[in-house]
């Protein structure tokens, strides 16, 4: 069972007027900061966000190739290079924008016979000439498997379940998820050039 949330304290509107006063057409995703101990989320991370960002229409720096210019030039660690000043990024890429993105939790919780796996990001766009904050978002995926079933049987069943997914924990479903639905209208990105819908949006954010 798939349950993915936005996280937000108040229902008020996003303020999009820095995002489309800079309307930007390319993106440079730099490699995420990853506060968990999960050594390989920020690769499995990496291997997610290309996709959603060029659906809504923007073009995006291959994250690999990035990933390999930045330690080539000695930018090896997320922490110093989330430390940077977006106009770096211009300089390396020419990119209009930086996509910095914190992994919060990425985690596998268990209860009694249940289990969690939980994916949580938090996104941060900046403009790379100003450096001015285009857009903030932070999404929470969470698959829950177990608890379901009742009597001995259901207990088995559960435990079962519970035992494959300590074994084999695939966090890719839900990293590809969370993407998908942080860059979403009402709380998302609003479509880039390279989406038949551009400028046409705005009634949706």
């Amino acid at each position: 069972m798939f349950f993915v949330s936005g996280c937000s304290t108040t229902m008020q509107k996003k303020d999009y007027s820095a995002f489309y006063a800079h309307s930007p057409r390319s993106i440079v995703v730099v490699p995420a900061l990853n506060n968990t101990t999960e050594i390989n989320a920020p690769s499995v991370f990496a291997s997610t966000i290309t996709a959603p960002l060029a659906e809504r229409g923007y073009y995006v720096f291959p994250v690999y190739l990035t990933d390999i210019l930045l330690k080539d030039i000695g930018l090896s660690e997320a922490g110093h290079i989330h430390q940077l000043p977006p106009s770096r990024f211009l300089d390396l890429f020419g990119a209009d924008a930086v996509l910095f993105v914190t992994i919060v939790d990425w985690s596998t919780k268990y209860i009694l016979i249940s289990s969690s796996v939980v994916v949580h990001m938090k996104y941060e766009l900046k403009d790379t000439r100003t450096g001015l904050s285009l857009w903030q978002g932070e999404q929470r995926a969470v698959r829950s498997s177990g608890g379901g079933a009742g009597g001995v049987a259901g207990l088995i069943v559960m435990a079962i379940d519970a035992a494959i997914t300590a074994m084999v924990v695939d966090y890719m479903p839900l990293a590809r998820q969370a993407n998908q639905q942080v860059f979403l209208p009402s709380k998302g990105l609003p479509v880039g050039p390279y989406n038949p819908e551009y400028k046409t949006d705005q009634s949706k954010f």
